[in-house]
Formats: structure tokens, C-alpha cells, sequence
């Protein structure tokens, strides 16, 4: 495969080049690993060769690949997460284009090329009476119709479906790799190696971080975090207008890169990332609960917590906080 224009990820690019050249691609597979770690653009990438009609697969430059580049190739379907941030169901009679309904009955007609491509992107956001509808399609698909699905948390996909699928796990990008990716967009104002520290190994939060006026509002609350920690004056911190641009899981893993990183200096362990001093806490066993409240919040998003109160009312009980009780340090620290 000619892997131009994808960073990292050599290990599962070499494997899935081999697949095409042995003419042994499964058909399902499911990449797993953290958001924003481009996972949807290998898939689309690897159809592109799939479907290449050039010599370098994929060439970028014939036809087919053009198409698959703009989402308009008739035989690459490709669903992902409405606005709700769910892969939906769908209506019986209906069928909205999207949904898992829509897709089964897609899967049903036959491709107009040699073979179809199916990328379904956010598995772990479909519900389990989705999940079930949809499995039969990955236990009997069409012959030539191959799957791509991708999650970010494997243990929201069914075990009926994991275990029919070839697992192609994706490790965080390094942070060489985000800083090659994002020196062309990084602002004046900010350092790339502080934006690719912050952004954690995901382009996903490295497209949060090098955007000056939604950083700038991250930053202001983190402030009035740790000046909340610092001094125990009164909490003024809302973080409503910004889970509303930019959302709450976002919002929370930018909070707790950062705060990793602040607690990795305080600890003498070496970082790249030049965080400003008005964020720093001052309390170590402070700033290692803080963190394990933020990964609580984190995974308490998808039983739809109230970002604010919950924030709030875990910050005024961190003081009667277990430290012991929560998740090992290490955990949370690698």
C-alpha cells in the first residue's frame, strides 16, 4: 500500500498491506483504539487501494480513488454518529440513510464494481439491539463485501460481534507523529511541542489544541480549577459553553492531558509541553485525584452525566476523597 499522507501506525499499515497483497483481506475487521487516533482514514485509505485502478495503490489519482476521497464511490458505504453522537437504529419502514437499518438493507443489493466496502465508523456508539440487527450482515456478509468497523471503546461492541471480526488494535500516535501532523496548522502563539504533549496522541484533540480561541477558554477554566485547589476561594468555573462547541469527552481529555502533564513536572519527570504557570496546583495528592475525577466524569459521559454538577459537586468532595479507593496512579499516569 502507499501509505503518503498517514503518520504512524507502520505496524498495522504493513499488516493490512499484506492482506491486500495476498489477496486474504477478512471481511470484518474492527479497529480499536482511542479517538482521533486516525483510524477512519486508514479504512478509507485501505479501500482506496482496494478499489485503485492505478499502479501505486492507491495512486490518489485515478477515478476510483478520487471517489473515495470525496465519499462519493458507489461501493464504499460509509456511516457514522449523528449529531447525538449515535450510530442509530433506524425506523423500520424508513430506513434513514445512516442508520443500521439503512445499512442492512444496503448491504442486500449488489456492488456495481467486483467487491464492496462497508466503513462503519463508531461501532461502540450503536446500540445493543443495533449491534444485534447488524450481526448477522458481519456473520453472512455478501461475497466480496468487506467491513471496517472502528471503536474506541471495544468494551461497548457485543462479544457476538468481536469475536466474528479481526481485531487491528491502534496505539496512540506518537508525539513526534502529532508534531509532523499539526507544524503546518499550529498558531504563532503556541508551541507545537506543548500542542502535541497536550493532545495526547489523538489528531482529534490536536485539532482542539491548536485552535487559539477554543484553547484560550480551556485554559481560562483550568485556571480557575486550580486557583479553586490553590487558594480554596469560592468555584467559578463553567464549563457549559464549551462542551457545547467542542463537547464533553473532548473537553475532558484535553483536562486531563494537561493536568498529566502538570503532574509530571511537579514529580521531576521530563516534558516537552510549556504549560502556564497560572495553572499550576500547588498539591500533588490534589492533582492525582483531580485526575481520577476527570476520568470518572470521562467514563460516566455515556450514562449522559450533567457535565457541570458533576464537576462541581466531585471538586467540593475531593478534600473526603479515598485516594487509595480510586484507580492505581500508574493507571492514570501511562
Amino acid at each position: 500500500m502507499n501509505f503518503d499522507g498517514i503518520n504512524g501506525h507502520r505496524h498495522q499499515l504493513a499488516l493490512l498491506s499484506r492482506m491486500l497483497e495476498r489477496g486474504m483481506v477478512p471481511q470484518a475487521m474492527l479497529f480499536t483504539g482511542m479517538s482521533g487516533v486516525g483510524k477512519a482514514l486508514i479504512a478509507r485509505h485501505f479501500f482506496a487501494a482496494m478499489f485503485c485502478a492505478g499502479e501505486s495503490k492507491p495512486c490518489m489519482a485515478c477515478r476510483n480513488c478520487m471517489q473515495v476521497r470525496k465519499k462519493t464511490f458507489p461501493d464504499l458505504i460509509e456511516i457514522y454518529p449523528d449529531e447525538k453522537g449515535r450510530i442509530p437504529l433506524g425506523n423500520p419502514e424508513k430506513k434513514e440513510p445512516g442508520s443500521i437499518r439503512w445499512l442492512i438493507e444496503r448491504l442486500s443489493r449488489k456492488p456495481l464494481h467486483q467487491s464492496m466496502g462497508v466503513i462503519i465508523d463508531g461501532a461502540d456508539t450503536i446500540s445493543t439491539e443495533g449491534q444485534n440487527a447488524l450481526l448477522k450482515s458481519i456473520e453472512e456478509p455478501q461475497e466480496n463485501t468487506h467491513i471496517i468497523m472502528t471503536a474506541s471503546n471495544r468494551s461497548r461492541v457485543l462479544p457476538t460481534i468481536l469475536s466474528r471480526c479481526t481485531a487491528i488494535p491502534f496505539n496512540p500516535l506518537s508525539i513526534e507523529d502529532v508534531r509532523e501532523s499539526i507544524k503546518g496548522s499550529c498558531p504563532p502563539e503556541m508551541d507545537p511541542d506543548t500542542a502535541a504533549e497536550i493532545a495526547g496522541g489523538s489528531m482529534e484533540i490536536a485539532g482542539i489544541v491548536v485552535n487559539p480561541e477554543i484553547m484560550g477558554r480551556v485554559i481560562d477554566l483550568a485556571a480557575r480549577i486550580s486557583d479553586y485547589f490553590n487558594t480554596g476561594s469560592f468555584l467559578v468555573a463553567d464549563p457549559g459553553p464549551i462542551v457545547k462547541e467542542i463537547g464533553a469527552d473532548r473537553l475532558a481529555a484535553v483536562l486531563i492531558n494537561i493536568y498529566r502533564l502538570l503532574l509530571f513536572e511537579s514529580m521531576g519527570k521530563a516534558t516537552r509541553a510549556k504549560l502556564p504557570e497560572r495553572i499550576r496546583m500547588n498539591d500533588q495528592v490534589k492533582a492525582r485525584k483531580f485526575i481520577k475525577i476527570l476520568l470518572a466524569l470521562k467514563k460516566g459521559l455515556s450514562n449522559n452525566l450533567n457535565v457541570k454538577i458533576s464537576l462541581k459537586g466531585m471538586l467540593y468532595y475531593i478534600d473526603r476523597m479515598d485516594e487509595n479507593s480510586a484507580p492505581e496512579i500508574a493507571s492514570i499516569l501511562y
